[in-house]
């Protein structure tokens, strides 16, 4: 699980728009305190050390991790779906105030080897379509599109898309998620929170820690142990740990025809190279 790149700054997000790259490359110091001593007044007794602190052992719930799984599983068994998200991403400003920004993502999806990926703010609109041999990315507002070979599945291309090539695919962990590229090994806690309702749909709330990042996931109760939000919290470099949040809405069953997941280049767009991201 990883915090997206749109948490990056507004500064940050124009120069990846600007720059029309397309693939995305992209401390608390303690206050000392000292006792004030008056010339003729005795000094005081030292105050005594405080008691050590014992860090509370981390919380591995099983049926948690198996809760996940059962999700993972079912989301492997869905043979076409598409899934809207509405996201909401924390920016920290220089003041250290934060506000969120607001973008939407559709994802459609037909298992193994198609994949279709709308995101849209106020700002930028940018597709990635995967026809099942190669992935293209356009940036929809500066007509540039760029496009690089790709494995023959979901859950390969956007892994190879986020270490290759720096592009994050929104979301991307839906693909990953009951596959053995979704690691699940270094979770160091996980534990229910307990019952939500998202979206007038009743759901369990599982919080879980891994190195570098805090995310909790609401899973739909039922038959169809679907994804319904998810919330994740980068605790690696920023120490402001900016947010997003995710609330999604399926329709199991349901996408576009195969001809939909193929780029087909509008009028007056403009072909650029896809670099390799710096190692």
């Amino acid at each position: 699980m990883k915090q997206g790149q749109e948490t990056n700054t507004r500064a940050g997000r124009s120069a990846w728009l600007a720059g029309a790259a397309l693939a995305t490359g992209v401390l608390l110091a303690g206050n000392g305190a000292a006792w004030a001593q008056q010339p003729a007044t005795p000094a005081p007794a030292a105050a005594p050390a405080p008691a050590a602190v014992t860090p509370a052992a981390a919380v591995i719930n099983a049926k948690a991790v198996e809760r996940l799984n059962a999700m993972g599983a079912h989301l492997r068994s869905l043979k076409a779906f598409t899934v809207n998200a509405d996201v909401t991403v924390e920016e920290v400003l220089d003041s250290g105030q934060k506000v969120e920004n607001a973008l939407s993502v559709e994802i459609a999806a037909r298992l193994p080897n198609k994949l279709r990926v709308y995101t849209t703010s106020a700002e930028r609109s940018r597709k990635i379509y995967f026809d099942g041999k190669t992935v293209t990315i356009f940036a929809e507002k500066l007509k540039y599109y760029g496009s690089f070979p790709a494995p023959a599945t979901i859950a390969e291309t956007v892994d190879v898309a986020a270490k290759k090539y720096g592009l994050e695919v929104p979301l991307a962990d839906l693909f990953l998620m009951g596959t053995d590229k979704f690691d699940t090994k270094s979770i160091t806690e996980a534990i229910y929170v307990g019952p939500q309702m998202i979206g007038g749909v009743l759901c369990d709330q599982l919080a879980f820690r891994q190195p570098g990042v805090d995310w909790q996931i609401c899973i739909e109760r039922g038959k169809a142990p679907l994804p319904r939000k998810l919330v994740v919290t980068g605790t690696d470099g920023d120490p402001a740990r900016p947010v997003r949040r995710s609330i999604l809405t399926w329709k199991p069953g349901s996408a576009p025809d195969a001809a939909a997941f193929t780029f087909a280049p509008p009028a007056g767009a403009t072909r650029i190279a896809v670099k390799e991201a710096a190692k």
